[in-house]
């Protein structure tokens, strides 16, 4: 084989390597620097509530009981409010507005999506006394 062809080959697996590198550090689990993989420092905030990770330091608390409906034919989000909170135009909003990732408008919620029903958080449940 000739020394340029050689070169050649060296240079294009050299480059394919590189990129195969670059994408797969790109995920973020771990780096790759000058052939030693090294995984990122662990997280220096404790746990949160059940293991999983811990709010971030401003973040609004979440209320501490949540419950789960699954959605039957004929279920609206202000019939879920009525069941769980009494008053179903009023929660509508704070249902939906848990529910924001499984729901794109308060009016429409398909049968079989299991929606989070958390509790009323003190201050919105001070103002139904």
């Amino acid at each position: 084989m000739p020394n340029d062809a050689r070169l050649g080959l060296v240079v294009g697996v050299t480059l394919v390597i590189l990129i195969a590198v670059l994408f797969f550090a790109k995920d973020g689990k771990t780096t790759v620097a000058a052939g030693n993989v090294q995984t990122p420092p662990a997280t220096t905030r404790p746990p949160g509530p059940g293991g999983g990770p811990a709010p971030a330091p401003g973040a609004a608390r979440l209320p501490q009981k949540v419950r789960s409906h699954k959605v039957r034919e004929g279920e609206s989000l202000s019939s879920v409010s009525k069941q769980y909170y009494g008053d179903g135009a009023a929660r509508v909003s704070f249902l939906f507005h848990a529910n924001r990732d499984k729901l794109r408008a308060p009016d429409y919620v398909p049968i079989g999506t299991v929606l989070l029903v958390p509790d009323l958080p003190a201050d919105i449940a001070e103002q139904d006394e």
